[in-house]
């Protein structure tokens, strides 16, 4: 069974979560996209300064013959 890390966040007041909510609103929009480019590198493992490369393989789509 799992056992619930404690450690990880803590309990705060509104005011302070308030604090939080208005420092992210604040950030440039191109600031809050490298905040969640950096988020979504570490949710699956990418090193932020040199990304895997696009696959640049081409496939064909087109209309179903009848």
């Amino acid at each position: 069974m799992y056992k619930l890390d404690k450690t990880v966040c803590k309990v705060r007041t509104f005011a302070e979560a308030e604090k939080d909510k208005l420092f992210l609103s604040t950030d440039s929009l191109s600031e809050r996209l490298r905040q969640a480019w950096y988020l979504t590198c570490i949710a699956y493992g990418i090193n932020p300064g040199n990304p895997p490369k696009m696959e640049k393989r081409l496939t064909y789509i087109g209309k179903h013959k009848r």
